[in-house]
């Protein structure tokens, strides 16, 4: 196939210049070989894909920036609807508002935004795109001061399974607006964000090293220490086999260690005071690389790996409302036990998340304080269990202590884990949300949230 009515994007098919490059996605599990892979270069490229889709019985993936952690944005004999190209950003610095296209990353995005010293809540890895992470809810350093991304977006415009191109917001179509925020990839084909963007002027920040034997005294230090911090202060902290990067001690060079990453986005002359008691506490740190920084020097601090698109991921996040001594110790026990291809990264939350600045969206756990993320990556054996066990293993463990999943880190499909990421009544509302928009399941390549019945619609 050459061409598709209405379409004015490029098309790429199997044997066609590039077609085994633009089918993978970031995370190598996820080998799919589709039918058509369509590239999409303005919203209106998007009704045509779907309609070509539906004329042929082709299941539909779409795909913003490929680095969802189940490789989503891909699937085997289907099409999938690439955005990656639409990368349109309009800021407006005195309105403090920003329109985005669904192909930008994280770092695109901070590079504009931050030309007017502005931002808006979101991760901590540059290469992440934005759409997914905001419809998956969205969580950064800077949400506990303003909320998840999703708290902070105004509008959606999309394309839903019929074709149809519709705005969401407050006043339109409610119910969708408050499903796209936390609902994930389920409702339509997102093609423009409307942000709330927040000023940031720098952060001070940095990496706190500690070897392994202090790891349970430095989570339980880092604990307490945000149990005390005000919003504007944030901390994210890496459990793993320390890679050569520049601010790990060379003896530390592939050994296990602990980093503590703190960041205070408050008055920097108070900053020091702020950090002290994870700077000079009792845990004293191996290194000590707290600085004065950029945002998006910071956001640039935990590089991907130069060979990432090769890299087999299998990472699972759980909310947690706390964080107990036992955590602490079963979750370094299993570290301790589960190989240099497994590592955690432990971050907080609460503060304004807690408090929904926007109201209710579709994210259901803001009583949680922390999120735990298992991490399993490697290179070979796509399907390894050696690799893949230990990361499950410790996931499985934390349920007691979890309020359920955090949706944009969820590589099990299993409706139990949606059910358990959004919490009823939440999922039985999604469900009707579903139905409305999108009744044949059309997008299901995703945390799928399955239509209502139409007995259940009417309840």
């Amino acid at each position: 196939m050459t061409a598709l009515d209405g379409f004015r994007g490029r098309l790429l098919t199997p044997g066609t210049t590039g077609y085994d490059r633009a089918r993978r996605v970031r995370n190598a599990r996820a080998d799919h070989r589709p039918a058509l892979i369509a590239r999409c270069t303005d919203p209106d490229d998007v009704p045509a894909v779907l309609a070509h889709a539906r004329r042929h019985g082709l299941p539909v993936a779409v795909r913003g920036g490929g680095a969802n952690v189940a490789g989503w944005g891909t699937c085997d004999g289907g099409a999938v609807i690439d955005l990656g190209g639409m990368k349109h950003l309009d800021v407006d610095p005195l309105a403090r508002t920003a329109v985005a296209g669904p192909g930008l990353t994280w770092g695109e995005f901070d590079d504009i935004t931050q030309q007017s010293g502005l931002a808006v809540p979101g991760p901590r890895n540059p290469d992440v795109g934005i759409a997914g992470h905001t419809l998956g809810g969205g969580v950064g350093d800077l949400s506990r001061q303003y909320g998840l991304t999703s708290d902070n977006v105004t509008f959606f415009e999309l394309v839903t399974a019929d074709g149809r191109q519709v705005r969401a917001d407050a006043d339109t179509h409610p119910d969708l607006f408050w499903a796209l925020r936390g609902g994930g990839g389920n409702f339509g084909v997102v093609t423009r964000f409307g942000y709330r963007l927040h000023p940031v002027d720098g952060v001070v920040a940095g990496p706190l090293v500690h070897p392994a034997d202090q790891a349970r005294a430095a989570l339980r230090t880092a604990r307490d220490w945000l149990a005390e911090a005000p919003d504007a202060a944030s901390l994210v902290t890496l459990v793993w086999t320390a890679p050569p990067l520049p601010f790990i001690p060379t003896d530390l060079h592939f050994e296990r260690c602990v980093v503590l990453i703190p960041s205070w986005f408050g008055p920097a002359d108070e900053a020091d005071e702020v950090l002290a008691p994870l700077r000079q506490g009792p845990v004293r740190p191996a290194a000590d690389g707290v600085t004065r920084l950029a945002y998006t020097a910071y956001q640039r601090l935990l590089p991907s790996p130069p060979d990432a698109d090769r890299q087999h991921v299998y990472n699972r996040g759980e909310l947690l409302p706390e964080l107990t001594d036992h955590t602490i110790d079963l979750l370094i026990d299993h570290w301790e036990a589960g190989g240099p291809n497994f590592s955690a990264v432990v971050g907080a939350l609460g503060g304004a998340i807690s408090r929904a600045p926007a109201g209710p969206t579709a994210f259901a756990h803001r009583d949680a304080r922390w999120f735990v993320e298992l991490c399993a990556q490697w290179y070979g054996d796509a399907d390894s269990a050696d690799h893949i066990r230990p990361a499950r293993s410790a996931w499985q463990a934390l349920q007691p202590a979890s309020r359920g999943p955090y949706v944009n880190l969820l590589p099990d499909p299993e409706d139990q884990w949606v059910r358990a990421a959004y919490g009823e009544p939440g999922h039985a509302r999604l469900r009707r949300v579903k139905a409305d928009w999108d009744p044949g399941n059309l997008f299901r390549f995703n945390a799928n949230i399955p239509p209502a019945t139409a007995k259940e619609s009417d309840r």
